[in-house]
C-alpha cells in the first residue's frame, strides 16, 4: 500500500512538474477521434492537476467539415481553463475560469440543417462557465436558412483569475455587424467581469443593437458567462411592426402598428420566461407574461404561451391582425383602389411557413375597446396554434349590452389555407347601435341576433371570403320603429305628409318579426330571404352582394297594409361597393309608374294620373312563427 501511495505521489509530482505536456499526442488523438475532426495543438500544451484540473493549449485548432467556408471550426493563439476535478467526475460539467487569446470561432449552418457545431450525431454542448475573458477574438456566424452573415468581435479584457487575489480589470466588450435575411444587423455591448465575477459571482451585461428596423436592448446580471438560470435581465424591443421582426426568425408574430415593449427575462429548465411585460402597441397598452420553449429536437416546434392584458385597446390596433396594412391604418387610409374600384377587405397573406415553425397558446383580454363610435368592453382573444392550425377560440366582446362571439379556424397544413368562420351576435339593441353611431335611434326597441357560418379557401381574408360557402342570418324579434322610417321606406308620400302635419312622425310602429338572411356560394351572397313585418308594412329585399369584387346589388321594397292615394311603392336600390355604397330610390318601376301616370293624365284627366300611384294596401301579414323560432340562431 505504501508503494502504491508512493507511486501515485510520484506520478502527481511528475505531471505537476511537466504540467502534463506528455499528454499532448494522446489529447490530439482521442479528441480527434471523438469529434470526428482533426484537432491539433501547434505549440505549448498543459493538462495537469494542481489540485484542480488546469489546461493550456497554444495554437489549438479544431477542423471544420469540408463544405464549410472556414477551414477551422475553432482556433486560438492560446486557450487556458480551470475546472474542479471532483465537479467533473461527480457533478455537472462546469468550467470555473476560461481565458481565450486570439480566438476564432466559425459557426455555419446549411439549408438542409447540417452545421459545423454538430460532432457526429451530437451538437456541441457548452458547459457552464463561471468566469471568462478574451482578447482579440472573433466569432463568425453564417446561416443559410435565415440568410445570416454576422461577425462578432470581442475586444480585450485585462487581468487574470489565476493568482490568489483573483483581480480582473475592465469589461469584456463586444461588437457585431452583418445581415440577416437581407436586413442589416448591428450591435454592441459589454460583459463586465468585476472581482466578484472572478470569484464565481454574478456578471453584469449591457447591450443594444438593431435588426433592420427593430431596436433591441438587454441589461442586468447573469450567474455565469453562459448561464441564464437565475439571471436578472431586463430586455426591450421597439419597431414599426412585430411581424417584420418575427419574419426574420421564421416566427409567426402578428402584424402590428408601431410598438415598444419591455420585460424581465430569466430561464428555468428549457423555458425562457418573459415576466412583467409592459409597453404599448400602437395606441394600446400591454401587460402580462410570456414563456418561450425552444424545440429540443427536429420533430418538435418552438412553443409560445402566455397571458396578456390591456386597459384600453384601440380598434385601429386590431386591424393588422386580420390583414390590414398597419401603415395605411395609421394614415387613416384603409380603403385601397384596385382596377379603379374601392376595396375594403384585408388582403395581407398569412405567413404560412412561419405558422408551421411554432406552436402557441396565448390568452389576451382588454377591458375596453375604443372604436371612435360605440365602445366595446370585455374583449377576449385566445390564439391557439398547433401544427399549422390556427384557431381564434374565441374572439369575443360586449357591444351595447349584447355580445359578439366568433370562432375562427385556419388550417394551413396544406396550401392554400382553409378558413372556417362562425360568428354569433346575441341580443344587440338596435337603438343603442344607432345612437352609438350618432344616428337617432329611430324610435326602435327591437333587438337583433345573428349567426354567420362561412368556409373558404385562400391565404388572405379577402380570398377566403371570395371563395366561401355558407349562411348569414340576422333575426329581428318583436319591437318598435318610428312611423317616419316606415312611410319613407314605402315611398308613401300621402301617409308621410299626413303624419308630419299631425306631428305623428315619431309615433311607433310595431315590428312583428324580421329576418335578413343570405345564402353564400363561392363568395356570392343571395338574399334568402329578407323580410321585415310590421303592423302596417311588409318590407322585402332581393339581390345580394359579392365578396369577390365587393359589389352590392340589392333592392328593398315595402308593401303597405293600409290604403294610400299617393305612394311610390317601388324598390329602393342599394348598390355600389362595400367601401362606397349608394342608395337610389329612383328605380325603373318608379319611372314606369310615373310614365303611366303621365299617360293617364294626358289621355283622361289630371286626376286620372293619380291612379298609377294608388296603393290598395293589400299586403298580408308574414307568418312570423318560423322566423321567431330562429331567434336562438339554431335554425
Amino acid at each position: 500500500m505504501l508503494g502504491v501511495v508512493a507511486l501515485l505521489a510520484a506520478a502527481y509530482v511528475y505531471q505537476y512538474v511537466t504540467k502534463g505536456a506528455f499528454w499532448k499526442a494522446t489529447f490530439e488523438r482521442q479528441v480527434s477521434k471523438r469529434a470526428g475532426r482533426p484537432v491539433r495543438v501547434a505549440g505549448t500544451f498543459h493538462l495537469y492537476l494542481a489540485p484542480d484540473l488546469r489546461f493550456r493549449a497554444d495554437g489549438l485548432t479544431i477542423g471544420n467539415p469540408g463544405w464549410a467556408e472556414a477551414d477551422q471550426f475553432f482556433a486560438a493563439r492560446r486557450i487556458t481553463a480551470e475546472a474542479s476535478i471532483w465537479q467533473l467526475l461527480f457533478g455537472d460539467t462546469r468550467i470555473d475560469d476560461l481565458q481565450v487569446d486570439g480566438g476564432r470561432l466559425a459557426l455555419q449552418r446549411r439549408a438542409d440543417g447540417s452545421n459545423t457545431w454538430t460532432f457526429g450525431d451530437e451538437p456541441l454542448d457548452l458547459p457552464d462557465i463561471s468566469r471568462a475573458a478574451a482578447t482579440d477574438s472573433r466569432i463568425s456566424v453564417i446561416d443559410a436558412r435565415s440568410q445570416t452573415r454576422i461577425m462578432v468581435a470581442l475586444e480585450g479584457v485585462g487581468g487574470a483569475a489565476a493568482d490568489g487575489a483573483a483581480r480582473v480589470e475592465g469589461p469584456l466588450v463586444f461588437r457585431g455587424s452583418g445581415s440577416m435575411r437581407g436586413a442589416p444587423v448591428g450591435f454592441q455591448g459589454r460583459l463586465t467581469t468585476p472581482n466578484q465575477a472572478a470569484a464565481g459571482g454574478r456578471i453584469a451585461l449591457r447591450a443594444g443593437g438593431r435588426i433592420a428596423d427593430t431596436r433591441l436592448g438587454v441589461a442586468g446580471e447573469m450567474p455565469g458567462a453562459t448561464r441564464l438560470e437565475g439571471a436578472d435581465l431586463s430586455v426591450s424591443m421597439a419597431g414599426p411592426n412585430l411581424h417584420n421582426f418575427g419574419r426574420i426568425f421564421d416566427v409567426a408574430l402578428p402584424a402590428t402598428r408601431p410598438y415598444a415593449l419591455a420585460a424581465h427575462l430569466t430561464k428555468a429548465g428549457r423555458d425562457y420566461r418573459l415576466s412583467r411585460v409592459k409597453g404599448g402597441i400602437g395606441d394600446t397598452d400591454i401587460t402580462g407574461t410570456l414563456t418561450v420553449r425552444p424545440a429540443a429536437t427536429k420533430q418538435e416546434r418552438m412553443k409560445l404561451t402566455g397571458q396578456l392584458a390591456s386597459n384600453r385597446l384601440d380598434i385601429k390596433d386590431v386591424g393588422p391582425l386580420f390583414g390590414y396594412d398597419p401603415a395605411r391604418i395609421s394614415a387613416g387610409r384603409v380603403v385601397r383602389q384596385e382596377g379603379g374600384r374601392p376595396r375594403l377587405l384585408p388582403d395581407a397573406p398569412l405567413a404560412i411557413a412561419a405558422l408551421g415553425s411554432m406552436d402557441a397558446d396565448v390568452d389576451y383580454r382588454a377591458k375596453r375597446v375604443e372604436t371612435g363610435k360605440l365602445p366595446f368592453t370585455n374583449f377576449r382573444l385566445r390564439v391557439a396554434l398547433n401544427n399549422s392550425k390556427l384557431n381564434l377560440l374565441p374572439l369575443a366582446f360586449d357591444i351595447a349590452t349584447g355580445r359578439l362571439i366568433a370562432n375562427i379556424g385556419i388550417d394551413a397544413r396544406r396550401p392554400p389555407a382553409k378558413t372556417a368562420y362562425d360568428i354569433r351576435l346575441t341580443q344587440i339593441p338596435l337603438g343603442k347601435l344607432f345612437t352609438g353611431f350618432k344616428v337617432e335611434d329611430a324610435g326602435t326597441t327591437a333587438t337583433l341576433r345573428a349567426r354567420v357560418q362561412l368556409n373558404g379557401v385562400g391565404n388572405t381574408v379577402q380570398s377566403s371570403l371570395a371563395t366561401s360557402n355558407g349562411r348569414i342570418a340576422v333575426i329581428v324579434p318583436q319591437g318598435t320603429l318610428w312611423l317616419r322610417n316606415v312611410e319613407l321606406a314605402e315611398l308613401d308620400l300621402q301617409n308621410f305628409l299626413t303624419a308630419m302635419l299631425s306631428n305623428k312622425l315619431k309615433d311607433k310602429r310595431d315590428i312583428n318579426c324580421g329576418i335578413v338572411a343570405f345564402t353564400v356560394r363561392q363568395g356570392k351572397a343571395i338574399a334568402d330571404p329578407i323580410v321585415i313585418d310590421s303592423d302596417k308594412t311588409v318590407l322585402r329585399g332581393r339581390g345580394g352582394f359579392d365578396f369577390g369584387d365587393e359589389s352590392l346589388a340589392m333592392a328593398m321594397e315595402a308593401d303597405s297594409k293600409q290604403i294610400s292615394l299617393f305612394s311610390g311603392q317601388s324598390p329602393i336600390a342599394i348598390n355600389g361597393w362595400f367601401a362606397d355604397p349608394a342608395i337610389n330610390p329612383v328605380s325603373g318601376e318608379l319611372l314606369a309608374r310615373g310614365a303611366a301616370g303621365a299617360a293617364l293624365g294626358i289621355a283622361a284627366s289630371p286626376l286620372a294620373a293619380l291612379l298609377a300611384f294608388i296603393d290598395p294596401g293589400d299586403a298580408k301579414d308574414v307568418n312570423c312563427a318560423p322566423i321567431l323560432a330562429g331567434k336562438p340562431a339554431r335554425r
